[in-house]
């Protein structure tokens, strides 16, 4: 935490989401040079960081865009004239958006959505995630066996030879790859995304010419050695990447002021302006204290101000004094920012943006 982030902190009136676009830089530069290294392209979903400053960076570090709107098309092709632009949109209707002058990929999971794109555009075929079946929680729609599935994507293999036929039949010179997702599961290795490739290239039943990783590399610690172990798995197939919570490594910090505590049992519950509902959603925070003497520990639980039983940000040990009057979080994603909003009377965070 730099002296910036300190005094946009010590100033805060009200709930206050505070992002360093400088670490973002730096971290966009780290993993650029790292895919790069392993022949990997990097990309920026705009839906992960709703910020001017930050597409702008990204234009200028990275291979291109992920856009799953209209709006985030616009935004895609005034951060960057070229470069890659990947849309995904699961309604389909930015793909009558897709510009005619740089590298379009359109995410099709469906017919329509095939029969849509541009003569212009390459096709990735979305193919679920769920293939694997590694993962009980990885989606949102219960199947029969008590896993979850991801709502995304295809994982029969007669509906990707359709779609892989469709888009052949109107083009058949056309590059037709995979975009393939985690959801929420948070890899920690580069084994996930090497088994997820090769359950996706498997069902597709064939060389495709591209495979989009997607999301899900913040777990990793070591970015260049897990995707120079990815490009080894995968030979000189072209890769891309999303690396989205990754970029706000270090970056994003909340505050708030504490309302009220009380003791329950064993703890003490602190109400804080912030809310995990409004403000903190898609983070994992982390308080910021100093390191409580032995005499001075206890755990306390921070929640937030709304009506709703799971407003709850985490759980502590600490020495209560140190927080007595506000706290301080790290670990906020971009996708805060992009969630923050007003709810049962509590106002959406102010934003600060620091260099």
């Amino acid at each position: 935490m730099n002296e910036r982030i300190e005094s946009a902190i010590a100033h805060s009136a009200g709930p206050a989401l505070i992002y360093n676009v400088a670490t973002i830089a730096a971290n966009m530069r780290a993993l650029a040079d790292a895919a790069r290294a392993a022949g990997i392209a990097p990309l920026f979903a705009l839906k992960s960081f709703p910020l001017a400053a930050v597409h702008a960076v990204a234009g200028a570090e990275l291979a291109g865009f992920d856009a799953a709107s209209p709006d985030e098309v616009r935004i895609a092709v005034g951060a960057r004239p070229d470069g890659i632009l990947s849309i995904v949109d699961p309604s389909g209707a930015a793909i009558a958006h897709a510009p005619r002058n740089r590298r379009v990929i359109i995410g099709c999971d469906t017919l329509d959505h095939v029969r849509a794109a541009p003569p212009h555009a390459e096709i990735a075929i979305r193919i679920s995630a769920s293939l694997t079946g590694r993962d009980p929680a990885i989606g949102a729609i219960a199947d029969g066996t008590g896993h979850r599935r991801s709502r995304f994507g295809l994982d029969g293999r007669t509906q990707i030879a359709e779609l892989v036929r469709a888009a052949r039949a109107i083009d058949a010179k056309r590059p037709i790859g995979i975009h393939v997702h985690h959801g929420p599961v948070t890899a920690a290795n580069a084994e996930r995304f090497i088994a997820t490739a090769r359950a996706a290239i498997d069902a597709f039943g064939g060389e495709p010419t591209f495979i989009n990783l997607g999301g899900a590399w913040h777990g990793i610690a070591d970015h260049a050695s897990a995707f120079a172990e990815v490009r080894a798995a995968l030979g000189n197939l072209e890769i891309f990447v999303e690396p989205g919570r990754a970029y706000a490594a270090n970056a994003g910090f909340a505050t708030g002021r504490v309302l009220t505590s009380r003791e329950i049992a064993d703890r003490i519950v602190s109400v804080v302006e912030l809310s995990r509902i409004c403000h903190l959603r898609w983070s994992q925070p982390d308080l910021v204290a100093p390191p409580p003497h032995a005499e001075a520990r206890r755990k306390l639980v921070v929640v937030g101000p709304t009506c709703y039983e799971e407003d709850i940000i985490g759980e502590w040990t600490v020495d209560p004094s140190t927080v007595a009057e506000r706290v301080v979080l790290s670990n906020v994603t971009g996708y805060a920012l992009a969630w923050n909003t007003t709810f049962a009377g509590v106002p959406a965070a102010n934003v600060v943006v620091v260099d």
